[in-house]
């Protein structure tokens, strides 16, 4: 299952990353930040696939997630 979570740069988006990896889950991260931009950690988040995104922008959320 491919799960999508915003806020990936501060602390709860950057474990929710981090958990979902430890259950063999695809996550893929989001935030303002054109790239990841948290901690940096040498975490599976710091790897996982990331997309710059406004989730107080329809337009922006319906560009990538569409």
């Amino acid at each position: 299952m491919k799960v999508l979570v915003t806020g990936v740069a501060g602390q709860l988006g950057h474990d929710v990353m981090n958990e979902l990896a430890k259950r063999g889950f695809e996550g893929v991260g989001s935030d303002l930040a054109p790239e990841y931009a948290g901690m940096q950690d040498g975490t599976a988040v710091t790897t996982m696939p990331y997309l710059s995104m406004d989730i107080t922008d329809p337009e922006s959320v319906r560009n990538t997630i569409i």
